[in-house]
């Protein structure tokens, strides 16, 4: 049985469209964030959303850093305005 397992480890991908890892673990795929299984507030998320991206983007142009937090927010269901977005972006 153990070496049925063995092909079970985690793998870290990368997703092409958020530049952001997609764990896999055996036939379970993580493809939404952790903290969706969570209550939180619309700021709670946008402020988990902002710090996960500014992380997986260290050194990024601010351009990019946006294009990403836009995706990211679009997938959590969460609409900002661009003016928002940027602002977020540069604090």
């Amino acid at each position: 049985m153990a070496h049925e397992r063995e092909h079970e480890h985690a793998a870290a991908d990368r997703d092409e469209s958020h530049d952001s890892p997609i764990v896999r673990t055996g036939d379970v795929v993580q493809a939404e964030p952790a903290m969706d299984m969570n209550d939180t507030t619309t700021a709670e998320k946008i402020d988990g959303i902002v710090a996960q991206t500014r992380a997986d983007h260290p050194g990024a142009e601010p351009e990019r850093v946006a294009e990403v937090l836009r995706q990211r927010l679009v997938d959590a269901h969460i609409d900002l305005t661009d003016d928002e977005v940027r602002a977020l972006v540069t604090d």
